[in-house]
């Protein structure tokens, strides 16, 4: 009786140590599935605000400030549906925005544009941050594009406006 309890006991251990293989599903993304989550060009194009670009005075004292010119290049491969460079590497985007403010040049140094300096760094970390989630609908990663869109054209129309004010030779009175 003992051998047989013992064999019965040997035959049900190994029957529940033996290792069962787990059917893994393959998730198959279709072609609309991979769009609803993909932001295009059109995507960007689509987005609706006051895109101000840079008058000539400000182009030219904005012409040597070469991380200004290196992000208005990253911008333009943005709007042309090109997200690499903005859901990339944050240290990427945390050193590009420390230079840009450092880099600065003496006649565009004003509290107004460092304010907008400071949004547009704030606009650019939470850019990037929320295009390397994987779990944010494409709604609202075209949200925050457009929050970082109208903050860069915000601080050109405040360079604009730092120009066209000493234009404008206003006198102050004494």
């Amino acid at each position: 009786m003992r051998i047989v309890l013992l064999a019965f006991l040997s035959f049900c251990f190994s029957i529940t140590s033996c290792k069962s293989d787990k059917v893994s599903e393959v998730i198959i993304e279709t072609q609309e599935q991979l769009e609803a989550r993909t932001i295009s060009q059109k995507d960007i194009e689509s987005i609706r605000y006051d895109d101000f670009g840079l008058s000539p005075d400000s182009q030219k004292a904005a012409n040597d400030w070469q991380k200004f010119q290196e992000l208005n290049t990253q911008i333009e491969v943005l709007k042309k549906g090109d997200l690499a460079y903005f859901s990339g590497d944050p240290l990427i985007i945390k050193t590009l925005m420390q230079e840009l403010r450092t880099e600065i040049p003496k006649t565009l140094q004003t509290n107004e544009i460092s304010a907008r300096i400071t949004a547009l760094d704030t606009k650019t970390q939470k850019l990037n941050s929320l295009l390397r989630l994987a779990n944010i609908n494409k709604e609202e990663k075209i949200n925050v594009i457009k929050e970082f869109l109208t903050t860069i054209s915000n601080l050109n129309l405040q360079i604009n406006k730092k120009f066209e004010f000493e234009n404008n030779d206003v006198i102050k009175p004494e």
